[in-house]
Parts: C-alpha cells; structure tokens; sequence
C-alpha cells in the first residue's frame, strides 16, 4: 500500500496568523489578552502533493481532514489507529488525530492526543511538535499561564529545535497580553540574545526597548482622586479626564445640599431630611466614581500601548504565512491574538 504523505524529519518553517495576542494576540486579545478575547484556533495545514495512499481508509481521512471536516477526520485516524497499530508512519497519523481536534476548537481533546502521542512515540521526529502545541492549546483556551509554563518547558527540553526562537518570543508575547511588562521586556532580551541570526531576534531588540516606555505612559492615582472629590465633588473625574461626570456630580451635590438646609432653615425636616440622604449619597458616590474612573484612566492607557506593542508585532511579519520547501511541513500556528 502506499502512503498518503512523505514527510520530512525536519520541521524549520512555522507560520501563524496573537492574540495575545495577542493572542495573542497576538488576537488572542485577548489578550493576548496578551487581551481577554476569544480567538480563532490555529490548523494544522499539510501540503497535498508527493504523497502515496496507504489505504483507502488512510485516503478517506486524509480528504476529510483536506476538506475541513476535521471532527470526523479525527474519528477516521482513531479508527486506523486501532485497526492498524504498526502502519508506517503510525506516529504521524496519532498527530492527526491531535491536529483535527485543535482545527474543530476541541482543544481539550487536542491537548490529550498530542500527550498520547508524546507518552506512546517518545522517540517521533513529532514529539517537539506535539508539545509546542499543546502550549498553544493552553493560550487558545485562555489559560496563559499554563502556557507560559509549557512553552518554558518546551524550551528546555528542546533548545535546538527551529521552533525554539518562536516559541521564546511567544512567551513575552503572552506576558505582554497580561500586562507583565517588564517580565516581557526581560524576555524578548533573550531571544534577541540567544538567537541573534533569527529574524524573531531584531524584532524582539526593538519591543524590548519599546516596552521601557511603559514608564511613561500617563497615570492617575486613585488615592488622589478620591481625595479631591471629599474635597469638591466632582473634582476627581475631572482629575481622570471625565469632566462633564464631574460638573454633574458637583450640581447635583451642590443643589441637593442647598435645598436640604434651606428646608431645614425652614423647619421643614420632612423634606430637608430625605433630600439630605439623596445628597450624601450623591456625595458618597462621587468620591467612588472618582477612585473607579482614576483606575479606568490607567487600564485604557496600558490597553492602548498593549494595542500598539500587538500592532507592531502584526506589522513585523513574523506570523505571516510562510512559504515552506516542498518537503516540509507548513504549519499554521499561533493564530490567535496577534
């Protein structure tokens, strides 16, 4: 029988569409963050030429998964795994079975093929493969710090795999996507250290300086706008930027307290007192408003300079689609966030 795919033990291209970015970015966001948002799961994409059938099994998953029908590309290679555990090319075919889970969104099926794959073929040319995905399984799923994790796993058991430098730059991506500046600026340091002839070393040079300015994004203090509007209601929106919120909130205190010791001037307490109650609570409310605004003020400033470091990331082309050698596999990862 022939195979379906040749493929090559070497693995030196990836391309990814963060997230976050985010992603990550990437999109990510987030993230990315990176933002918080919901992002698109990346495909494990392989090329449809120079490949020999194996079977008509193999050739009935291997269109399913080329047409997008990935869940039941993955039941298909479940089923010839079973049915023909010593098939050539076995391992590559559990690693389809873990790519079409992640293409179908179930990432959590994916995370648990790629470790079946791992645990059964430790010695698989697919193995490295199998764990940075897993890390990218983790962002997509939101939990960024699990991935984190993986990928610095991943990077110190596989120092010299091509995927390497990526991943690397990854993980200062997703420190970024949690607002983590200056671990992310220490971050990209290394990878424009310890990889200076990758294209991801130059970038990571200029978002490592880029990041620093973080320090001096503009900043309100919440102490200090709450302070002011105990002072002069009002007067700590005013201080974070919302000033129509301020002038509102300084009438509104202003007539209320006027009214209630005008009627209680006039002996009237019926009216003075509840009137009164409306304006302390006014009053209350505004040295509130005045601590959320100065803290909102903040976090759109970092969202914005998050914004821009994930633009410059888009911008850079480093997860563009890449054009692989024949022989290779073109993957698609991290496309997400970013």
């Amino acid at each position: 029988m022939k195979t379906i795919f040749s493929v090559s033990t070497q693995y030196r291209h990836v391309s990814c569409a963060l997230p976050l970015i985010f992603l990550w970015v990437f999109s990510l966001p987030t993230g990315m963050a990176i933002g918080s948002q919901q992002s698109a799961v990346s495909k494990e994409i392989l090329p449809a030429d120079g490949f020999r059938v194996l079977n008509a099994d193999r050739y009935f998953a291997d269109s399913l998964f080329q047409e997008g029908d990935y869940l039941n590309a993955a039941h298909e290679y479940k089923r010839l795994l079973f049915s023909d555990p010593d098939a050539p090319q076995i391992d590559f075919i559990a690693f389809r079975v873990a790519a079409s889970y992640q293409n179908a969104g179930k990432l959590e099926n994916a995370i648990r093929a790629y470790q079946l794959l791992i645990d059964t073929y430790p010695k698989s040319v697919l193995v490295a493969r199998a764990k940075n995905n897993i890390a990218q399984c983790h962002v997509l799923l939101g939990d960024s710090a699990q991935g984190i994790a993986s990928l610095t796993r991943f990077l110190s058991e596989h120092k010299e795999s091509s995927l390497a430098p990526r991943a690397h730059f990854t993980i200062g991506m997703l420190h970024i996507d949690k607002g983590e500046w200056a671990q992310a600026s220490s971050v990209w340091n290394e990878v424009f250290l310890t990889y200076p002839e990758s294209p991801f070393a130059k970038v990571s040079d200029r978002l490592a300086r880029t990041v620093k300015d973080v320090d001096t994004l503009p900043h309100r203090f919440p102490t200090v706008a709450g302070v002011l509007s105990a002072l002069v209601p009002g007067s700590g929106q005013v201080y974070s930027g919302r000033t129509m919120n301020g002038l509102y909130a300084f009438v509104s205190v202003a007539v209320l307290g006027s009214a209630s010791f005008y009627y209680a001037d006039q002996e009237r307490y019926e009216v003075a007192v509840p009137i009164g109650v409306l304006g302390l609570f006014l009053y209350g409310n505004s040295i509130y408003q005045s601590v959320q605004t100065a803290r909102t003020f903040n976090i759109q400033q970092e969202r914005h300079f998050r914004n821009r470091l994930q633009q410059e990331i888009r911008d850079s082309g480093l997860f563009g689609t890449l054009s692989p050698p024949k022989d290779q596999i073109a993957l698609v990862l991290w496309k997400s966030k970013f």
